[in-house]
């Protein structure tokens, strides 16, 4: 099998204004593939743009495909229209954003709570969860207030939990989990799926793999976990054909789809980015959030956008479902698509 380097979604250069302005005319209309792409190149010219904001930049959203970048000041407001972006003037840099989650991560031993940055409403999303003790609730609501209008909570019903029972897809005969994507490391075939996964041990098997080993697995903190694949077939590609050729990271309003072994196909919209997500098995970092639906056994599925690979899946509750970042698995490990 012939690897594919990893790298970050590169695209066609375009012109700002160009681009923009055909998002607006062929989004509706587009397959869900062109839709992608198109997402992946409004986000690139976005980001380029905000990057040149310095302190103006509030970072960038996607609303239906089209970008829009958040700015602090008129005259950054202006060199983002002049690229031909769409603006929203909003009251915190991302800088300031990035800062005020950083201060959250310092509540620690805080279960059932989450927190990430949330660009379209340039605040950071605090979710405390029913099952949340009196005393976390507490103290995490404290910390939350402390950062003003910079944060908002949100109270939410249930419970968090991490996806590691009932499913179909790869197993080591005690829980059955996801297969999230198939890679290389040092040209050898590799599966790549969630953490909290192979922290159970023992071998693996699925489709016709058999006897896959444990190479890495880390959790908490990260949710990844690596497998041997020592036979079977299986290039970089969805179940459903659909091909897998880069990791991109996530961008908040981004619409994507995923995959699992008990809910199978569907499709989201990314609500957060660089979220700490407080499972009862520990802090889940960096992760991000989707209004996708998924559940036990789905652990470790993919999250995809056309092909690029956005991440694993960790778990969530009925509202929101949480993945890890591709990007930062196959950075961690070495690895690249098959």
């Amino acid at each position: 099998m012939t690897s594919r380097k990893t790298l970050l979604a590169g695209v066609t250069a375009f012109s700002a204004a160009a681009l923009t302005a055909g998002m607006c005319i062929n989004a509706a209309s587009a397959s869900p593939l062109a839709f992608s792409q198109m997402q992946a190149q409004a986000v690139t010219q976005a980001n380029q743009v905000a990057d040149s904001l310095g302190a103006a930049n509030g970072g960038i959203y996607l609303d239906r495909g089209k970008a829009v970048v958040n700015v602090t000041d008129a005259a950054a407001q202006q060199k983002a229209e002049a690229a031909g972006f769409a603006t929203k003037t909003v009251k915190y840099s991302f800088a300031a954003l990035t800062n005020a989650k950083n201060t959250m991560d310092s509540v620690k031993n805080v279960p059932q709570t989450a927190w990430g940055i949330d660009t379209k409403t340039n605040q950071v999303v605090v979710k405390i969860y029913d099952a949340a003790s009196q005393a976390t609730k507490d103290k995490v609501t404290a910390a939350a207030a402390k950062l003003g209008d910079a944060a908002r909570v949100e109270q939410r019903t249930g419970k968090l939990s991490t996806y590691i029972a009932d499913g179909d897809s790869i197993t080591n005969d005690q829980v059955i989990c996801s297969l999230g994507f198939n890679v290389t490391k040092g040209g050898e075939p590799m599966m790549l799926t969630a953490g909290h996964c192979t922290n159970e041990g023992g071998t693996w098997s699925g489709g016709d793999v058999s006897g896959a080993e444990i190479v890495e697995s880390d959790c908490p903190g990260a949710d990844s976990g690596l497998l041997t694949r020592p036979n079977g077939t299986g290039e970089g590609a969805i179940n459903t054909g659909q091909a897998i050729t880069s990791a991109a990271e996530p961008t908040v309003g981004e619409q994507m789809e995923k995959q699992g072994q008990t809910t199978g196909g569907g499709s989201g919209e990314i609500t957060s980015v660089d979220e700490s997500v407080n499972f009862d098995v520990g802090v889940l970092n960096h992760e991000f959030g989707t209004t996708a639906k998924t559940d036990h056994g789905d652990s470790g599925g993919p999250a995809f956008d056309g092909e690029k690979g956005l991440g694993t899946l960790s778990g969530g509750d009925t509202q929101t479902s949480y993945f890890y970042p591709l990007t930062l698995e196959l950075e961690s490990y070495g690895l690249e698509l098959a």
